[in-house]
């Protein structure tokens, strides 16, 4: 299972990965988290296409909440390391439910212990 981070659910739209990962994508579930759906969604598109686009791909994807656990796990990892607090959330995410964190800023989750990252990009 993947979590997608924002830019790369907006690469998505952009045919910005290469096939064979796009094929990939097609081939497993895909999840997500509100601070992600938030990032998305709040940025300006343009075109209302391209909202509909993003609001349509989020709504199939598996949502994880920001619960108790993952609470913990983002305060854990803040007082553990330097990290934003929507990074921190979505690295907690991933960890809590076991999920590969698929992103193309990888600086911004390396230091978080134990979490799986690809970059799509840089294949």
């Amino acid at each position: 299972m993947i979590l997608l981070d924002t830019n790369i659910v907006i690469y998505l739209h952009g045919s910005q990965l290469s096939d064979g990962i796009e094929n990939r994508l097609k081939s497993t579930t895909l999840d997500t988290c509100n601070i992600i759906i938030a990032e998305v969604l709040a940025y300006e598109f343009i075109d209302p296409e391209d909202a509909k686009y993003f609001e349509d791909l989020l709504a199939s994807m598996k949502n994880h909440l920001f619960d108790r656990v993952v609470t913990g796990k983002v305060i854990e990892l803040r007082r553990s390391i330097n990290i934003k607090l929507p990074d921190a959330i979505i690295a907690a995410t991933a960890l809590v439910n076991d999920l590969e964190l698929w992103t193309h800023n990888i600086a911004d989750f390396e230091k978080v212990p134990d979490l799986r990252l690809f970059d799509p990009i840089e294949v």
